[in-house]
């Protein structure tokens, strides 16, 4: 088991290596070729291509940088961090240089002057031009100091919550907010700071839209979450579910679902599940197991397959350019939460999904009826922890960090008051008395990332989710049939056709209006809501 690891690690660092090396012996050559064409005699065509190969360059960066990432969060000992962050900061920093190098910028612009080009032309140029505007506008070193302080951070992040400190944490988070900080006024923004960070990750998004969506929602779902009175009695009882054996059950179920296993893996989370979409062909994803309460791995691997599924779709012919991703996590996340939310909790998955379980588990859910499970798993779970929330409350734990972040980067509110803030919340808008920092603010990972401006994009994809499935429902009148007779491919298809194919060529409020009729509306979750719960739970 040790040379395994040791293995894997000088293998790890010897392919970072080499990448770096090739990078160079590229950058050498690119601009010994570069040498050969000036800008007079250069065609856009020409100027696209170079682009193209350069970005092909930096899709094999993001591979290696990926391939780490995946390493530091399952097999990376603790003391190998500061090295890791190091050669980490080197791969970005490499990266950086690609796309801040005035030859890009040059060909750029050279392009940009073209004209007749194809609609994955045209989003290619458009998805370049808004990156590359944004990375020059960023000091030269600033990559490489935000890979490193991340790579420190996460390992602050985890010190804390082992002993349940948040003043460990307090000054890496401080470091991290100035730094978003020092983005966000490189990169500009109209009225709020926090507007230039939410469309880094949702372009096109602005605090006042959030505002405006969450103010729809919220009353809603508090007085939905007070008519609900019944939490329902477990289905799990006090039975042993074996790691192994859940990891068969859900291998099956994900397969059903069209996670292709021939393009990728699971494996056992050493923090919060995720997805890593290391290269083509390779998606890697994460989740937690619980011997005693299944349902943790269960909604787990349901949502980081949707991550799957969607990273799994992207064309290959698409691989290196600029749109083989999503075109934004408010897209990302409604790729997974409709597995998760909008098909794993509806009442015709258990019907075939049940039996299976009961099968690989006996006797533990002998008495359990399709109908139990499905009440079960639709309950209502007021928890201090956002992931294992239920999907109504989970959105008012979103609200509660989108308001956080808003107000912290805004100045209105103290790093020191934060454990007093969080608490403050979560007692006012869910009735929770949260007791300690590691079930309160040093709960999620995404802060020791430097990821603010993401949690808004949970809640925006669950309007978003609930939109594409009432769409799928509406083409496919048989879906229920389908599912509760084992047959759950139509999801995963619809979604191809209409989602995963167009990558970033279209931002997610054009997508959502191509695939559904309308942009983005809170009408549809908020039916969704009422119909599935008013029935549960025979509310008038």
């Amino acid at each position: 088991m040790r040379y395994d690891f040791h293995k894997m690690g000088i293998i790890l660092m010897t392919t970072i290596m080499f990448a770096a090396l090739s990078a160079g012996s590229q950058e050498m050559a690119d601009q010994k070729n570069n040498a050969d064409t000036t800008g007079a005699d250069m065609t856009a065509k020409e100027a696209y291509g170079r682009l193209l190969n350069t970005s092909q360059e930096m899709a094999y960066l993001d591979t290696m940088i990926s391939l780490s990432q995946w390493d530091q969060d399952i097999y990376m000992p603790q003391n190998a961090t500061k090295y890791r962050s190091k050669a980490q900061s080197y791969m970005e920093d490499l990266k950086n240089k690609k796309w801040i190098d005035p030859e890009f910028g040059r060909l750029l612009s050279i392009a940009n002057n073209g004209s007749n080009w194809s609609v994955v032309e045209k989003a290619n140029l458009k998805q370049w031009n808004r990156i590359y505007n944004k990375r020059i506008k960023l000091p030269a070193d600033f990559a490489a100091r935000e890979s490193e302080m991340v790579s420190e951070s996460l390992l602050a992040w985890e010190k804390a919550r082992e002993e349940n400190n948040y003043s460990i944490f307090q000054p890496y988070l401080k470091s991290l907010v100035e730094l978003n900080q020092e983005k966000a006024r490189y990169w500009g923004y109209d009225q709020h700071p926090y507007d230039a960070l939410l469309d880094d990750f949702m372009p096109g998004v602005t605090s006042a839209r959030c505002d405006e969506l969450f103010e729809a929602i919220k009353p809603h779902i508090v007085g939905l979450i007070a008519r609900i009175n019944e939490s329902g009695s477990c289905v799990y009882g006090n039975g042993y579910y074996p790691a192994e054996k859940q990891e068969v059950l859900l291998r099956n179920l994900t397969a059903a679902l069209g996670f292709d296993y021939e393009s990728g893996i699971m494996t056992r989370a050493k923090r919060n599940p995720l997805t890593y979409s290391v290269g083509m062909h390779d998606v890697r994803t994460t989740l937690r197991f619980d011997e005693h309460n299944p349902e943790i791995a269960l909604l787990d691997i349901i949502h980081e397959c949707g991550h799957g599924l969607a990273a799994q779709g992207i064309p290959d012919e698409y691989v290196g350019m600029p749109i083989a991703i999503e075109p934004g996590m408010d897209m990302a996340e409604a790729e997974s939460r409709i597995f998760e939310n909008n098909f794993g909790r509806c009442r015709a998955f258990w019907e075939y999904w049940l039996p299976q379980m009961k099968s690989g588990f006996k006797p533990n859910m002998d008495n359990v009826t399709a109908e139990d499970m499905y009440r079960y798993i639709n309950r209502l779970n007021i928890v201090p922890i956002r992931i294992d929330s239920d999907e109504v409350s989970y959105m008012l734990h979103i609200i509660i960090r989108y308001e956080i972040e808003r107000d912290l980067f805004e100045g209105k509110i103290s790093f020191d008051d934060l454990p007093a803030i969080w608490r403050e919340k979560y007692r006012d808008y869910l009735g929770l008395n949260i007791t300690d920092d590691d079930s309160g603010i040093l709960q999620d990972v995404h802060w020791a990332y430097g990821n603010f401006g993401y949690f808004p994009a949970y809640a925006i994809a669950s309007l978003n989710s609930a939109q594409l499935e009432a769409t799928i429902r509406r083409d496919n009148p048989d879906l229920d049939q389908r599912f509760a007779s084992g047959d759950f491919s139509i999801p995963a298809r619809w979604m191809a056709e209409h989602i995963y194919r167009y990558g970033a060529i279209y931002d997610t409020p054009e997508l959502m209006k191509m695939a559904t009729g309308n942009e983005t509306q809170a009408r549809f979750f908020l039916s969704y809501l009422d119909n599935k719960y008013g029935e549960i739970y025979d509310l008038q």
